[in-house]
């Protein structure tokens, strides 16, 4: 044996003899680990990730908003291109000439999230005033006291087994509600949990960011100072599924003559604010949008001369009161402004929501599915919050929800 070698030899034998515990506990400890990480790691529960989401607005049990929406999977039906209803959890489905009877039937190959597969059993509905009846083994059958066309736009909303099991990849895990009013929903699964937190403005929910209590916000109208910080993300987009208006109390004394109404939109400026101008509350998403209406667009000189029409010689000043919800206040005092030079004085009120008394309102209101806003603006509806007041519109409000052709729509 070379000399070299023989050194080698005796020096790792009299290490080994000298150090024989701790080597002989280094080499199990280090199968042990090994073991460790090749067998048990991969079977152990895996901690989830927690995500926070931050949404701007009052929603109820019965108006989830469309962001959790879209992570609890489908309904009988889908929204599909130009907000057209398309088949979700039904292939197919069936009205009667009287528009009535609505038959659903039922695909075959969704699961829920439990890994089941979705069956007629598992689906129960319940809305007043319509018969429901299943019909084995694979249709659901509706039947309405009239003809609704917006009935299928209705049943996109996601379904959900014994309250928890979703179309999606997500459990809904916990819903805390404060009053009539969510709180906080929480969905999980085995890789994500994913925890929504309400705020009733966006400087709540800013502030609740600032704290590190959330880790994103949906449906804040102005970023403010969030624009200027390092390293986060700011995404700017046109909310397509809501508009901001101003909404003109009809039975007010002063705004139930149509001239003052249009001498006031005249006088505004801006009409955008950065954003896409909206022309009307129906989505330009929507197959019933008609971009070809009137606009309103800024003219100071018209506004001028239809509230000399209107106004009493010896008064040719109004006040108004301006109502509008904390995010949208920097808007409101432009309006303001805008107003003064044509001689109206308006004072601004800050409401957290739609109150009941107001004269002008600044406000967001979310667009329907649909294009049925009979709920809006027909005269018997409490919703009907601007007391609009049409008999003609009335009758094509009543006439858009019972008619089936789209085109007679």
């Amino acid at each position: 044996m070379p000399t070299f070698l023989r050194k080698i030899y005796w020096f790792v034998v009299g290490f080994a003899t000298k150090y024989k515990k701790i080597v002989l506990v280094s080499v199990v400890g280090a199968v042990a680990l090994i073991g460790f990480v090749l067998v048990i790691w991969p079977k152990l529960p895996k901690l989830n990730k927690v995500r926070y989401v931050g949404i701007v607005g009052k929603y109820g049990l019965t108006q989830v908003p469309r962001r959790i929406e879209q992570e609890l999977g489908m309904g009988l039906t889908i929204l599909g291109e130009n907000q057209v209803p398309e088949p979700g959890l039904s292939k197919r489905w069936e009205i009667s000439n009287d528009g009535r009877t609505y038959r659903f039937y039922l695909r075959n190959d969704v699961l829920w999230s439990d890994g089941t597969p979705v069956t007629l059993a598992d689906l129960n509905f319940s809305i007043p005033d319509v018969k429901i009846e299943k019909k084995e083994p694979d249709v659901l059958e509706f039947v309405l006291p009239e003809a609704f066309s917006p009935f299928p736009m209705l049943l996109t909303k996601p379904v959900l087994k014994d309250g928890k099991f979703t179309t999606g990849q997500f459990v809904v895990a916990d819903i805390q509600a404060d009053g009539p009013f969510l709180k906080q929903v929480n969905l999980k699964n085995d890789k994500e949990n994913l925890i929504f937190r309400f705020y009733d403005s966006g400087s709540a929910a800013i502030t609740a960011f600032k704290l590190s209590q959330i880790d994103e916000i949906v449906g804040l109208f102005d970023a403010g100072e969030l624009s200027d910080w390092p390293n986060l993300k700011v995404e700017k987009e046109d909310q397509l599924d809501f508009y901001v208006a101003l909404f003109y109390n009809n039975e007010d004394s002063l705004l139930r003559d149509k001239s003052v109404r249009q001498a006031l939109s005249y006088a505004i400026s801006d009409k955008n604010y950065g954003f896409r101008r909206a022309s009307g509350p129906i989505s330009p998403k929507s197959w019933a949008y008609n971009p070809v209406v009137k606009d309103y667009g800024f003219d100071q000189g018209r506004a001028k001369e239809l509230l000399d029409k209107v106004l009493p010689p010896d008064n040719k000043k109004i006040s108004l009161e301006l109502s509008s919800t904390p995010d949208l206040l920097p808007i409101a005092e432009v309006i303001k402004k805008d107003w003064e030079k044509v001689g109206v004085k308006a004072e601004i009120k800050v409401v957290a929501s739609i109150p009941s008394s107001f004269q002008v309102l600044l406000a967001a209101q979310e667009t329907t599915a649909d294009p049925d806003q009979y709920l809006l603006w027909h005269s018997t509806q409490a919703s009907n919050f601007t007391n609009f007041r049409s008999p003609k519109v009335d009758k094509l409000l009543e006439d858009g929800r019972q008619t089936l052709k789209q085109a007679d729509r």
